[in-house]
This record gives structure tokens, sequence and C-alpha cells, in this order.
């Protein structure tokens, strides 16, 4: 029990400030162009609020959001009706555990609402994963149509 009550309390902390993470990481490096709020700036970035939630209920869904940090991706893209035409930039440079906080923070804070039940956080595994083989703007999509 000892043993157990340590690990939680050691863990919480942590998990906190991981949180805190994700929205100093999205503050910095999304909030620009994707807004404060994640409504998006039309004609510049589509939504993030509202829009990302379902697809974490399938596996295309766990591989494109990360894959859009990792990899970027340039050209016309359709949310919530409207047609945006820009570039999404590559965060690379970020660590897996800066890209895990913010998308984390992006499906939790304004998606919460959509996601599925017994939704799983992104784990910088996941990202690990993807960034090894740094998915084609063709996978990207592919698996942005498949997870809508």
């Amino acid at each position: 029990m000892r043993h157990l009550v340590f690990a939680l309390a050691w863990a919480l902390p942590a998990a906190i400030a991981s949180a805190q993470d994700g929205k100093a990481v999205y503050d910095t490096h999304c909030a620009a162009c994707h807004q404060p709020d994640g409504a998006g700036a039309l004609g510049l970035a589509p939504p993030l609020a509202g829009t990302l939630g379902k697809r974490m209920a399938v596996a295309e869904g766990r591989k494109y959001l990360p894959g859009i940090v990792i990899s970027g991706l340039a050209g016309k893209m359709e949310s919530k009706g409207v047609i945006y035409e820009g570039l999404m930039p590559s965060w690379q440079q970020l660590s897996d555990g800066e890209l895990a906080a913010v998308l984390n923070h992006v499906l939790n804070t304004f998606n919460a609402a959509e996601l599925p039940a017994g939704f799983k956080p992104i784990e910088a595994d996941e990202l690990a994963a993807v960034r090894a083989k740094k998915p084609t703007a063709k996978e990207l999509r592919g698996w942005r149509a498949a997870s809508q």
C-alpha cells in the first residue's frame, strides 16, 4: 500500500506538469494561427476546437494527429464546411513528450465532449513511432479521410 501511495504522489505532479506544459507549448507554437481558444482563423488555420475528438475513436486518427505535427501538411483542407489552403508547419524540432502534451491539451481542452469513451491520452511513444516513419502528405490525407 505504501508503494502505491508513493507512486500516486509521484505521478500526480508529473501529470499536472505535463498538462501545463501542453498548454505552454500550445500558447507558444499554435495559438497564433489556431487562436487561444482553438477556434482557428478563417482563411488561415482551421479550427481545432470541436473537430478532433471523434478522430480518436479509430487508429488512423491516432496516427493522423501525431503525423500532422511531425510532418506538417500543405494544400487544401476542409473543416466545418470551410476550405482552407495553407501550410501547417512541421514541429518535429519539439520532443515527442512536448508534442504528446500539446496534442493532449488540444484534445482535452477543445474536444473533450467528442472524445470516445475510454479515451487514452496520446503517449510520447506514439509520436516516436510516427516520427520514425515520417508520414507523407498522401498518408496524412488518407488517415484524415479515414478518421472523419
